[in-house]
């Protein structure tokens, strides 16, 4: 009789019937999650509905109808946007995976085959190359608008500091052969020469020495 009594004064107790009510409650709303939950349906527990995903294979979209990704670099710049630099509009609908495909994303390549690639190289330096020959052939550069500088008496080696013929080629500049054979050396003025004769006449003892 004594256990009898304890048992009821147990299952009686606050808690206990708070717990029961709780885990019936529980049974209930997972059984409603069973019923309303299919592979295109989920069952939202906050708000009581069941949300038809647009997307069965990817249900953490839920209901959201993820637009279709394009590359942010293959938008045309000169149009008018919300936000210039990432070229997007308010309200623009986001591609779930938007950080790959945004201004910020890798650089895209758009690769070819190799025939094609190939085609285009050789037609690059085909032009390159017939243009060049081109030129060359008709002899359409034009000619330098002015002679070629020559340094004259073995490019100024002398000049420059030779002490001889086997050190020159350290000191002079290269002079220009062909330019002097056709144009030769420019004479000396003649204020330039009695000013030399005058020198070595009042210095004679001092070059000679």
């Amino acid at each position: 009789m004594s256990f009898r009594l304890g048992a009821r004064s147990w299952a009686l107790r606050p808690s206990n019937v708070l717990l029961k009510a709780t885990s019936t409650n529980s049974i209930k709303q997972l059984n409603l999650i069973r019923q309303n939950s299919t592979k295109a349906t989920i069952y939202d527990q906050v708000t009581g509905k069941t949300i038809v995903l647009t997307d069965p294979e990817h249900p953490e979209l839920a209901d959201y109808k993820n637009p279709p990704p394009v590359l942010a670099q293959k938008k045309d710049p000169y149009v008018k946007y919300d936000d210039q630099q990432n070229r997007r509009n308010l309200n623009d609908p986001v591609n779930i995976d938007e950080d790959l495909y945004d201004i910020w994303s890798p650089d895209y390549y758009d690769f070819v085959s190799d025939s094609t690639a190939l085609k285009h190289n050789g037609i690059f330096f085909g032009l390159l190359f017939g243009i060049a020959g081109v030129v060359a052939y008709f002899q359409l550069n034009p000619e330098k608008p002015a002679m070629i500088r020559s340094f004259p008496y073995n490019g100024l080696a002398d000049a420059l500091g030779a002490t001889s013929k086997e050190n020159a080629s350290f000191y002079q500049n290269k002079p220009d052969l062909d330019a002097e054979k056709e144009c030769g050396v420019l004479p000396e003025e003649s204020d330039v020469a009695s000013n030399r004769d005058s020198y070595e006449k009042s210095n004679a003892s001092f070059i000679n020495a």
